[in-house]
């Protein structure tokens, strides 16, 4: 007996309800399964980032180390000290010289002595010297100054020419002269002729030629 068509029809539209849930609730499970998928890919995909940027740090280089500190000198150890220790002695006493008495001087006399008398010219006998022939001629004439000598007994012992009177031959001829001539009175001390020495002048004149 077949069965009536609006039965069939009645099956088949619940065959295809029935049908496209089915294909409803597996298109949310693939959905939900893909979801699930990308999902659980995030999280590996970012534990493998982190994975991969920790091995990157532990590749890069270590930074180098700062350079040591300059060496500081030493300072030198410290010296000891050692302290000093003057022990005074007692100075010996110093030592005492007694240096030997000097004689007394002897005693000065107060008597004084005398000076010398004056020495004395015996005018008479200091007449003027001969005038040389040769000077006369060449017209020679000046003043002789002489130092004499007189000793004890009033003659001349020496004659020295202090003072030329430009001719030579002249200041010989007065000191001649005088050495034979001249006589002085000598002076005296404590009574007793003593030597003298003097200065006289011979002036050689030509209105005095003789």
């Amino acid at each position: 007996m077949e069965r009536p068509h609006h039965l069939q029809t009645a099956q088949t539209s619940n065959s295809s309800k029935l049908t496209g849930f089915v294909i409803v609730v597996l298109i949310h499970i693939a959905a939900i399964a893909a979801l699930v998928t990308a999902l659980a890919s995030g999280q590996i995909m970012k534990q493998i980032a982190e994975i991969k940027a920790s091995v990157e740090a532990e590749k890069t280089p270590p930074k180098a180390p700062p350079p040591p500190p300059p060496d500081l000198a030493k300072p030198p150890p410290p010296a000891a000290i050692i302290p000093t220790i003057s022990i005074q002695q007692e100075a010996p006493p110093p030592s005492v010289t007694t240096a030997p008495k000097a004689p007394p001087a002897p005693p000065k006399s107060t008597a004084v002595q005398a000076a010398p008398t004056e020495l004395k010219a015996i005018q008479r006998t200091h007449s003027l010297p001969p005038y040389p022939t040769i000077s006369q001629r060449l017209g020679e004439q000046g003043t002789s100054q002489l130092q004499v000598s007189i000793n004890t007994e009033g003659a001349v012992s020496d004659c020295k020419v202090a003072k030329s009177s430009g001719s030579e031959r002249l200041d010989n001829a007065a000191c001649e002269y005088v050495k034979g001539h001249w006589k002085w009175q000598p002076p005296t001390q404590e009574g007793k002729p003593v030597a003298a020495t003097t200065m006289v002048d011979v002036v050689w004149n030509l209105k005095n030629a003789q």
